[in-house]
């Protein structure tokens, strides 16, 4: 699956009774197609915070100074792991709204995580979007907490067996969302609420492994204006 093809879809449910389009309020003159931007070092966290529910209840942060205080998430032969336990997230520092994140995962054994999008405030759970990363369900997108979306269930199923890699990638535009999994779109959703915020993968009760995290801002291809044209009033 390519890119031109997963956002000619999110394109198509723009036409359709979900989309609602809503101006590129952007700098014209910064440029979002710059290329992927690498969130994951195999050596360090770098600037991604860690964020786990403690023993007493209360969510707690690990900043880039702090990371070794926790044991949930850690490095090993170059890869992102968490062991699953507590619950919680390692998110990026930044926010997004239109992107492509990707991201390979593997279960040592049969698992559950997720990629979730759109995080605006750090709890455990956050008010959220959930790309579904459990095996059975890898692609389904929801909303968790409160927030909001239309679509999202599973169009196919293409995950890979235990102990396999798995692609994946979320691709998020103007509120819409598709999961491309393997090579194939599996999700798609419209409207979501929040459609922008932190992006972050679960610690979710059992190990999990993640490589080669990614993400890729794009402009939708709707702007209100165009560089070099003048605002329409």
């Amino acid at each position: 699956m390519n890119r031109r093809t997963a956002m000619g879809l999110m394109g198509a449910l723009a036409d359709g009774a979900f989309a609602q389009r809503t101006g590129d309020m952007r700098d014209p003159d910064l440029k979002y197609e710059e290329g992927w931007t690498s969130l994951f070092n195999g050596k360090d966290f770098g600037k991604m915070v860690i964020v786990l529910k403690g023993e007493d209840g209360r969510n707690k942060k690990y900043f880039e100074d702090t990371t070794a205080n926790q044991s949930t998430f850690f490095i090993e032969g170059g890869l992102l792991k968490t062991t699953g336990t507590p619950n919680g997230y390692i998110r990026t520092s930044d926010v997004y709204d239109n992107y492509v994140f990707h991201v390979e995962v593997r279960f040592p054994q049969r698992g559950n995580s997720g990629v979730l999008v759109h995080i605006q405030r750090d709890e455990v759970w956050p008010r959220a979007i959930e790309c579904q990363l459990y095996q059975s369900h890898m692609g389904r997108i929801f909303p968790i907490q409160g927030a909001y979306l239309e679509g999202g269930e599973m169009i196919h199923e293409n995950s890979k067996p235990t102990g396999e890699w798995n692609t994946y990638e979320v691709y998020s535009e103007e509120g819409r969302l598709a999961t491309v999994l393997n090579g194939t779109i599996v999700g798609l959703a419209a409207e979501a609420n929040p459609r922008i915020g932190h992006i972050a993968l679960q610690s979710e009760g059992v190990p999990a492994e993640f490589r080669n995290i990614r993400v890729r801002r794009h402009a939708p291809s709707h702007h209100l204006w165009n560089k070099g044209e003048p605002l329409k009033r």
